[in-house]
């Protein structure tokens, strides 16, 4: 090694067996810090590169560490050891970065609401009540609606769900019974799930190509193939096989995981087609390529951008909650004459109660056509 190689710079405190290990995993970079959790490492970034403040930050985890450890030997589980555990638990590992990162953020806000040493087993109605009334005040972050605090709540939930699932290494359960069964969680009432008309879908691909040549191409796949946005903007031309008329969603861009080879209807595989031409690119590279790097798929808030002046050129307000979602529900509640795991393979839903309850809407024709059904039949004898 060089004389001028310089060294990463590392800190342990505590002692052996309770100990936070605080490192640069390269020299100047982010300080990481290491600490072992019912016998498993566990590593995180900081997120920053000052030594005083890592230090500070490693006696207040190690502070934090012995008093979760001394709980647990007193037979009970502190809520910070909970999400520490959940943390590292194959359930909470298995599932994508994205959706751990999320999931951290949220557990993490619910936790330093009640507190970190708060037993997990005293959480009661009337936590949940207090929790809901500082997010609807704005005393927890901004503040937001039901659907939101409901879903932080949720959260608990499940990592109160794994502790009661999970056992200790001498056999007994983390948890022996959920708080909060039978409590129920804030929900919207009304909730808003706009449907795009399509009349206002005709609107908008008029007037798209004065915005951008991909948004034109971007509604008709987002239209005819119902999917999500975060599907669809990632997929590349190896993904299309124009042959057997097959759209590849892979794994790795879809919020569930799940991998499917779909057909693609005409008007899709028309626009793909030419857009191809237009292009002249095949194999590795985005169908959806960001203007200032073609090597990469277009981020989505710049398809949001196009999508707002779309609306604004087309003279269309949008719904609130109203931009590429709405094209999915219209996909979903235009196919209500089909069966419902067929319409919910072809859109990408494995939970079909899901696309049932938040994506098929109800519909003026439809509700007309149930009220006027005949309810008498003359049988021929």
């Amino acid at each position: 090694m060089s004389r001028n190689s310089r060294r990463c710079w590392s800190k342990s405190i505590g002692e052996r067996g309770h100990r936070v290990r605080l490192y640069e995993a390269r020299p100047g970079g982010p300080i990481m810090r290491s600490v072992f959790v019912a016998g498993k490492e566990v590593r995180k970034s900081l997120g920053h590169r000052d030594k005083e403040q890592a230090v500070q930050q490693g006696y207040e985890l190690l502070t934090a560490l012995l008093a979760n450890e001394e709980a647990l030997d007193e037979q009970s589980l502190t809520l910070g050891l909970l999400a520490d555990l959940y943390h590292t638990s194959p359930a909470h590992q298995s599932k994508k970065p994205r959706t751990q990162r999320a999931e951290g953020q949220i557990l993490r806000r619910v936790v330093e609401f009640f507190g970190r040493t708060r037993r997990a087993d005293t959480i009661s109605e009337s936590d949940v009540k207090r929790y809901t009334m500082a997010r609807r005040r704005g005393d927890v972050g901004r503040p937001v609606g039901d659907r939101t605090i409901g879903a932080d709540l949720e959260m608990l939930l499940r990592a109160i769900r794994w502790a009661v699932r999970e056992r200790k290494p001498n056999g007994e359960r983390l948890l022996k019974e959920n708080p909060l069964l039978g409590v129920r969680l804030p929900s919207e009432k009304n909730p808003q799930r706009p449907v795009m008309k399509h009349d206002e879908y005709l609107r908008l691909l008029e007037v798209a190509q004065r915005v951008h040549p991909l948004l034109k191409l971007a509604l008709i796949v987002a239209e005819g193939t119902g999917r999500r946005l975060s599907a669809w903007r990632n997929l590349y031309w190896h993904d299309l096989d124009f042959e057997a008329g097959t759209i590849r969603w892979r794994a790795e861009h879809d919020k569930k995981g799940h991998e499917q080879v779909v057909p693609m209807n005409q008007a899709v595989k028309d626009a793909l087609v030419a857009a191809r031409r237009a292009q002249k690119s095949i194999g590795d590279t985005p169908v959806f390529p960001a203007p200032q790097d073609p090597s990469s798929p277009c981020r989505a808030d710049l398809l949001g951008t196009w999508l707002r002046k779309a609306y604004d050129l087309a003279e269309i307000t949008p719904q609130p909650r109203g931009m590429w979602h709405p094209l999915r529900r219209k996909w979903a509640t235009e196919r209500k004459g089909y069966p419902v795991k067929d319409v919910a393979a072809a859109g990408g839903w494995k939970d079909e109660g899901t696309m049932l309850k938040a994506y098929q809407q109800a519909d003026p024709e439809t509700i007309r056509n149930v009220v006027l059904h005949p309810t008498h039949r003359l049988v021929s004898r």
